[in-house]
């Protein structure tokens, strides 16, 4: 039996499995942020749709991973397989799925964190119910995920097993969501250029993911490779002239 491709972390993320899909084309709820990279080649492709987002516009961080092959495919295999599981048959096979993500976890390394989408987005409804049964299943591991798809969470609010921890994620078209249901999206993120901002809205800003478990909501700063010109871009370089954050290498870890 086939089985999914996880990672085990990287400069930001340690002792944790992460799971990952294409950036953007597996995030139909994307908006301020919409990147893709070529399959064929990682070409990188912007096309921000930033609708009602309050959030400014900037490159998807992970989808710049993906100019790398081996990052590239990987998240493509993962893609291909996920929905060739789902749809192998009439109708989405729900329980094919669950059997799929389980199975492949089992062959993992049991670590107490896993990451659901470092890269990627929940994009149909039995999709979402599979990973939060997986999660269910597993009550020694804590699982979390950053989302866009919040009509998802919604309509699934009382089937997400306490283990499972969601953050949304500003930035997209449904972000009027998370003020009108403040009792259901109580953990959310937004990026903001510069560490100003983020204290003009009350937010801390999250530099190694633990805010992703905590209850309050928190700021990310825009970092990556922006647009040439890009006021995203402007703000990283100014960072990086005042000898602030500009990414998350090793040194970057608090």
């Amino acid at each position: 039996m086939q089985t999914l491709k996880f990672s085990t972390g990287n400069a930001k993320l340690s002792k944790r499995l992460i799971f990952s899909l294409p950036a953007g084309h597996s995030c139909p709820w994307a908006g301020s942020c919409r990147t893709y990279a070529s399959r064929a080649d990682g070409t990188i492709i912007d096309h921000p749709t930033p609708g009602n987002s309050v959030i400014p516009e900037f490159r998807c961080f992970a989808a710049m991973a993906e100019v790398r092959p081996n990052v590239r495919n990987a998240r493509w295999y993962n893609w291909d397989l996920i929905r060739s599981t789902l749809y192998k048959e009439e109708g989405e096979q729900l329980d094919d799925l669950i059997q799929l993500i389980d199975t492949s976890m089992t062959v993992q390394k049991p670590l107490p964190l896993v990451r659901v989408h470092e890269s990627g987005d929940f994009w149909t409804d039995n999709y979402f119910r599979a990973w939060m049964a997986v999660a269910a299943s597993r009550p020694k591991q804590i699982f979390y995920a950053y989302t866009k798809a919040l009509t998802l969470w919604y309509n699934y609010r009382d089937d997400i097993p306490d283990n499972f921890k969601l953050t949304a994620s500003y930035g997209g078209k449904l972000d009027d969501m998370i003020m009108q249901f403040p009792d259901v999206f109580t953990r959310y993120s937004r990026v903001v250029y510069t560490q100003k901002e983020a204290d003009d809205l009350g937010l801390s800003v999250d530099h190694d993911d633990s805010h992703c478990l905590g209850d309050k909501p928190f700021a990310l700063l825009v970092h990556g490779s922006q647009r040439a010109g890009s006021e995203a871009s402007k703000a990283i370089a100014e960072r990086k002239r005042n000898g602030s954050f500009v990414g998350y290498g090793q040194a970057s870890q608090k």
